[in-house]
């Protein structure tokens, strides 16, 4: 089995997976199909030696899967194949077909392989050529629309042609705000000029005019002559009269000429006034209809303009996409070609499957199964123990380490607490031996207390076993006598009715008032606390009758009291399964401490009440494991305990120790 070198487009290599390919080959080898096929080109006389008379091609085939010895050779590129009988005949035979039907069967493979694949690639070529003509057909007619090849935004010939007439436009429109004020002005010129009077003008004409002057100096010299014939004549001489008529006749024609003089001046000053200022008027109203007439034939011009800038871009737009599509088109067209080469090559490539050595008639016998059978009796009673200690290692359903823990609660636990010295009480853990690694334990968990009690402001702390007699009052009591050391005022509270132990292990008398006579009123806080000044603690210790729920309102008072008065308060509890007030009293905790049990503590159990406690919506939790409790042997430790087997139990579990 070998990688063939094509290059880059060759199908995925199995040089970094070589073992599990030369695995997949060995199954392959064992294919009924395969094997079927090598049978029926056996002789009838090589197919008798090997398989039963008569039997058809399909068993032998079933029969000689499981005979067949195939096994890939270490470190190098080999298959071993191998196969035993009872007779010499036809075995290498038989291998030697196996071998040459299943390279037939691997190079027809890869030969029909390489065939879909090019039938397959040169079909979806042409189409690709196909689309590539057309795709080229309508980027020419675009590029003929469009006047360009670029088909940017910059080769818009019509854009520059709407910019061009939309500054036209603007240039016109402030020309036309100009005429059109400019007209404005003279239509208000024109009426204002108009209510002035004329007559000081005309007066000038009348005094300009020469022959109006020449008559008057004419009558005026005629009537002095006539003034001075009247001399010596009476007022009733006909002459006189007669001189004095003519007179009078010649200064009513002076006056009538003076006067049509006057009306003449009259006319030609107010009508050439007339005539200038509409004169002014026609100039500006014919400049601002020009102007706006060029307006709207420029507006018509713009309006055409933009409808073909963006008929335009939509075709550049669109010879872009087109472009975009040709050159990944032509890409994906070059890739198709490379890689039909290439399967080209391949197809004439030799096969990755070739016969190194044929098989050979066996020449001798190949050997004995005393050996096996001897390996066999002495692993079986071996074998059964190992299987029997086994299932009872899956069996065990304990919390045996704290990454049980982990898997149970999504969280570790505080440093394990290990068994007290020999010879110390665990009670008395921390104060006989304050450097053992017991007491280290505690000490930490009473850190840990302490710092979430002073960045949380929690002050509750209530303890909970997971199992009965877990060592839950001995870890509050050693925590405790750590947390006097940090804290001026510490509170212990026995809340227990199951078996409680505090009055024992402290060895306090039974008439001192305990947690039922605060509840029931028989005794006063000041009365039931105890103060222990060896630890700096104070408690309140279990009494009889039992705590029931009637009593809540009273312990919520006690509970607003005692947080008021200490820094720290400690609650030993119940088993929760196995008390409501253990319940209660969760609910108005800040933070619950489960206390699990090694070796003891099953992992469902962990569970469930870890589950009941978040129902409860507790704000915080966190776990201990004690490995220093009562140590709990089930039936069949005890059973493993016999000399026999003991040594056995001890190389499988060990000694927990921390």
């Amino acid at each position: 089995m070998v990688q063939s070198i094509i290059g880059k487009g060759e199908e995925t290599s199995i040089l970094m997976q070589y073992k599990d390919f030369t695995r997949t080959q060995s199954m392959r080898l064992r294919d009924l199909a395969i094997l079927e096929m090598a049978i029926a080109q056996l002789t009838p006389e090589q197919k008798n030696a090997l398989f039963p008379e008569g039997l058809s091609d399909r068993n032998c085939a079933m029969i000689l899967a499981h005979r067949l010895f195939i096994d890939p050779i270490s470190r190098t590129y080999l298959i071993d194949m191998a196969i035993q009988g009872d007779k010499p005949e036809g075995l290498a035979a038989i291998l030697n077909n196996v071998m040459g039907v299943y390279k037939n069967s691997v190079d027809t493979e890869k030969q029909a392989q390489n065939d879909n694949r090019l039938k397959y690639l040169r079909s979806e070529r042409d189409i690709l050529k196909q689309q590539i003509f057309e795709k080229q057909t309508k980027l020419r007619e675009l590029a003929r629309l469009t006047n360009t090849s670029s088909f940017s935004e910059a080769f818009n010939f019509y854009f520059k042609r709407a910019e061009q007439l939309q500054h036209a436009y603007i240039k016109l429109y402030l020309q036309e705000v100009d005429a059109e004020h400019l007209y404005s002005q003279r239509q208000q010129e024109k009426n204002e000029i108009l209510k002035l009077t004329m007559e000081p003008q005309v007066e000038e004409m009348v005094a300009n005019d020469w022959g109006l002057d020449s008559t008057q100096s004419w009558t005026y010299q005629k009537m002095q002559e006539m003034r001075s014939s009247l001399d010596g004549l009476t007022g009733e001489n006909l002459e006189r009269k007669y001189t004095e008529d003519r007179m009078k006749s010649m200064r009513k024609y002076e006056l009538d000429m003076t006067e049509e003089v006057r009306e003449l001046g009259r006319k030609v000053i107010y009508g050439k006034r007339e005539y200038e200022l509409e004169k002014r008027l026609i100039e500006a109203k014919s400049k601002y209809d020009s102007i706006k007439t060029s307006m709207q034939d420029i507006n018509m011009r713009l309006k055409t303009a933009k409808e073909e800038a963006a008929a335009n871009s939509e075709r550049l737009i669109l010879g872009e996409q087109i472009q975009a599509e040709l050159r990944h088109m032509r890409q994906l067209l070059f890739k198709y070609e490379s890689r039909i080469n290439e399967l080209v090559v391949q197809a004439n490539v030799a096969s990755r499957v070739s016969i190194a050595v044929k098989a050979r008639p066996p020449q001798r016998q190949a050997g004995s199964n005393a050996k096996k059978l001897f390996m066999v009796c002495l692993a079986l009673p071996f074998g059964v123990i190992t299987f029997i200690l086994f299932i009872i290692e899956f069996m065990d359903n304990r919390i045996t380490n704290p990454k049980n823990i982990v898997s149970a609660l999504g969280y570790p636990a505080t440093w394990p607490i290990s068994k007290a010295p020999e010879g110390i009480a665990f009670s008395r853990v921390t104060l006989d031996a304050p450097e053992s690694v017991t007491s280290r334990a505690l000490r930490s968990l009473a850190l840990r207390l302490h710092r979430d009690s002073a960045r949380n402001n929690t002050k509750l702390f209530l303890f909970n076993g997971v199992n009965s007699q877990s060592g839950t009052t001995e870890i509050i009591l050693n925590t405790a006598h750590h947390l006097g050391q940090m804290l001026p005022s510490v509170l212990v509270i026995e809340a227990t009715s199951a078996h409680p132990t505090l009055r024992k292990l402290l060895d306090i008398p039974a008439d001192q008032p305990g947690f039922s006579d605060v509840l029931t009123g028989r005794a006063t806080l000041e009365e039931a606390i105890y103060t222990d000044f060896e630890r700096n603690v104070n408690f309140i210790f279990s009494s009889e009758p039992a705590y029931a729920l009637e009593a809540s309102l009273v312990f919520q008072s006690l509970l607003k009291e005692v947080r008021k008065n200490f820094d720290l308060i400690l609650i030993d509890s119940t088993q929760i399964m196995k008390s409501d007030f253990t319940e209660y009293l969760g609910m108005h905790s800040d933070v619950v401490i489960m206390v699990i049990q090694g070796d003891r503590t099953l992992y469902r159990s962990v569970r469930e009440i870890a589950q009941l406690f978040m129902r409860l919506e507790i704000p915080a939790m966190a776990s201990v494991l004690n490995w220093g409790g009562a140590k709990y042997t089930t039936k069949l430790e005890k059973f493993l305990e016999k000399p026999h087997l003991k040594f056995i139990l001890n190389r499988l579990n060990g000694n927990k120790t921390t």
